[in-house]
């Protein structure tokens, strides 16, 4: 099993693991990283609800871009920026208040780049001359940048938008069947070993975000796998169905989330590994391609 892992560090894998309280403590850096972020993260939202355009702007880089399930993709700091002064300044007529959902933050570094930063909030309105309430919940991730010492979110992923408390699920049953239809012609692909196929699945601006090799590119990706098939262990990839969620991005795509199980032989054996992964996926005029994943706690 130990090998498999190196192999999937290696060469790039898509997955990814939840980063858990316990695990953090064992790394002292990881530690420190999950208290910085947590104290940044509330600094972030004391002010980016106001109207304090001079501060919210130190926390994010300028090629940042936000994909958001219902107003879809906003792409640079600037851009950001004018949506905010547009929302939050001028004469109010209610104030935002945003609440992480306890036990859901966490944290995990990304080499060379910085951390990803994930979990679930609740939303607070308060309308003029009337008390505060509860109106909605969702789930996010943060890529952060540390450059010169400094913090900031290069990427934000805003999704599963929902009333507080609702059950319902927020996806489009034709959006989920075509992501999970696009998933398996996918790794049809990675199981033939196909690279041409593979690599085709993927956008040509692609970011990856992995915990141990930092960020990757498109063409680094594809040797990645090239390395990985050449290794000849019949290396295969099973979706846990179960567990697969997809949430809409408006006007760009899809999130996907969930579990997949992969195995090789080793030694005349079977050896298997299942990992958790976040795909974003974007509607092309040439078809579905992947342009963002994030792969962490290896």
């Amino acid at each position: 099993m130990k090998h498999f892992i190196a192999i999937i560090i290696s060469v790039i894998l898509l997955s990814g693991f939840v980063f858990s309280d316990a695990q953090i403590s064992i790394n002292s850096e990881s530690r420190s990283s999950y208290d910085k972020l947590e104290e940044l993260d509330s600094a972030l939202f004391s002010t980016v609800y106001t109207c304090n355009p001079e501060k919210n702007i130190t926390f994010f880089t300028e090629d940042f871009e936000f994909y958001h399930d219902k107003s879809g993709l906003t792409k640079s700091r600037k851009a950001f920026m004018q949506a905010l002064e547009k929302n939050f300044c001028g004469e109010q007529n209610q104030k935002l208040r945003r609440v992480v959902v306890p036990g859901s933050l966490k944290v995990c570094r990304i080499n060379n780049y910085g951390a990803v930063q994930t979990g679930e909030h609740r939303f607070y309105v308060t309308e003029k001359g009337q008390p505060e309430k509860l109106t909605g919940e969702a789930k996010f991730a943060h890529l952060w940048r540390l450059e010169n010492g400094e913090w900031k979110i290069s990427r934000v992923l805003s999704y599963d938008h929902k009333e507080a408390g609702s059950k319902i699920s927020t996806t489009p049953k034709e959006l989920y069947d075509t992501i999970a239809r696009m998933d398996s012609l996918l790794f049809q692909a990675f199981n033939a070993h196909d690279l041409r196929k593979l690599q085709a699945g993927f956008a040509v601006d692609l970011e990856f975000y992995h915990d141990k090799d930092g960020l990757i590119d498109y063409t680094r990706t594809g040797e990645g796998f090239k390395k990985m098939f050449a290794q000849n262990n019949g290396i295969r990839r099973e979706l846990i169905k179960s567990s697969m969620e997809v949430y809409p991005i408006n006007n760009y795509g899809a999130i996907e989330v969930g579990s997949h199980r992969f195995c090789h032989l080793e030694n005349g054996k079977n050896d298997c590994g299942t990992f958790p992964f976040i795909m974003l996926w974007q509607k092309q005029e040439s078809g579905w391609k992947i342009s963002r994943v994030i792969s962490y706690d290896h």
